[in-house]
């Protein structure tokens, strides 16, 4: 089914990546299947594979040569000041692919989010620009054992030492925690407010935990540990706030990076379960032809296709206000949606599908029941769907803040 993109700023970025994802990236990819073949994706410990490391890293830098990586992040730091609605098509064009490996091609978890807008000189000198370049890879540091979705409640504290800061916590089930080069790590100070510190691999007092092996099972989460690391003052990402100010334009940006991402592995998935269901036949026909095959497709279809619309519509809100600095509860209810909609529009086009392929859509070499799995991961992190519930109920004054 062919969807429509709204904007001229969507359609030229839309209209720039095919070329990239069809050519040079569909390339890496390609050469690395015929080199990479037999090897198993993990290595003994459970971390990702250092050959699919190696091809991740080329796909990120072909973006970021393309200056497709991180077209959010405003011109002055490398980027193109692209707004969220804009980016919402690019990251749909991209995910209609499935997860063939061309998804790395966009700054993610590991890449640059809005909280480098705040960056210190040196902060932008030492991690923004080699960020931006694809040259290293991050993580945000905020989960912890006995503070998930209640952030307030973390352990980890900065306490100021002549002109630098201590930093001693321990953080868990961290995306890419084994291999980040610099991390992105929240805490709190010790007059009560929070911060995002950068700390370098390299820094002492800084250890990596093992391999945290999720329902991902790929290796790249695991637990951090800090003790006394010492961070200069202008190694942050903007100012310790009372609220939780910097580190929420890491969470409300991977909201809005639901929309496009689940909208176009819904597509994708559906695309798929529909060329099947009129490929495969059961009982002398299709199976597409049986009303319960073909309702499954078409109520799927018709929530993606209202989803895509209402975050389309959500975005649009959001770009015209002032979603980074100090963002209402209207926008705060946005962004909210956005994550709560998009991601149960992947959850059920990608159920729908596995379902459609029967005993095939279990098998690993289809790639839908790994979709699957990313549908019901994405349900937790970057704020579970519960706490969007709330979000969007406070916003409308059933609930009070707090």
């Amino acid at each position: 089914m062919k969807f429509n993109i709204p904007t001229a700023e969507a359609k030229a970025l839309v209209e720039e990546v095919g070329p990239l994802l069809d050519g040079p990236v569909a390339a890496t990819i390609e050469e690395h299947r015929r080199d990479s073949k037999n090897k198993p994706s993990l290595e003994p410990d459970g971390s990702l594979a250092e050959h699919v490391r190696h091809l991740k890293r080329s796909v990120h830098r072909l973006g970021a040569e393309a200056g497709l990586y991180a077209p959010h992040v405003s011109r002055t730091l490398g980027g193109r000041g692209s707004s969220l609605r804009a980016c919402m098509y690019l990251h749909e064009e991209v995910f209609l692919r499935g997860f063939g490996g061309q998804q790395w091609m966009l700054g993610w978890t590991d890449g640059p989010s809005p909280m480098v807008e705040v960056a210190t000189e040196r902060a932008i000198r030492e991690f923004v620009g080699p960020l931006m370049r694809a040259e290293i890879t991050t993580a945000f540091a905020q989960t912890e054992p006995e503070a998930g979705s209640d952030a307030t409640s973390m352990s980890t504290v900065a306490r100021r030492s002549g002109a630098d800061w201590l930093l001693t916590g321990h953080k868990h089930i961290i995306t890419n925690a084994p291999f980040a080069e610099i991390l992105q790590v929240v805490a709190r100070t010790d007059d009560g407010k929070f911060g995002v510190f950068l700390v370098p691999e390299d820094t002492p007092g800084f250890s990596r935990g093992p391999i945290q092996q999720t329902i991902m099972d790929d290796g790249q989460t695991g637990s951090l540990t800090f003790e006394d690391c010492r961070i200069p003052l202008d190694m942050m990402l903007g100012e310790p706030e009372e609220k939780f100010g910097v580190p929420m334009r890491w969470v409300n940006w991977t909201k809005a990076r639901r929309a496009g991402m689940c909208v176009g592995l819904a597509r994708h998935c559906l695309d798929r379960a529909l060329d099947y269901s009129r490929e495969r036949e059961a009982f002398g026909r299709p199976i597409g032809s049986f009303e319960q095959v073909a309702l499954q497709i078409s109520e799927a279809y018709r929530r993606t296709w209202a989803t895509r619309a209402a975050c389309d519509r959500l975005l649009e809100e959001i770009d015209a206000a002032d979603p980074w600095e100090k963002p209402n509860a209207g926008t705060r209810a946005d962004f909210a949606a956005i994550k709560l909609m998009a991601e149960e529009c992947l959850m059920e086009a990608a159920d729908v599908a596995v379902q459609v392929f029967g005993g095939l859509g279990l098998l690993k070499s289809t790639g839908l029941e790994h979709i699957y799995r990313v549908a019901r991961n994405l349900r937790i992190p970057g704020g579970t769907s519960e706490m969007q519930r709330r979000e969007i109920a406070r916003s409308l004054g059933l609930l009070r803040a707090g």
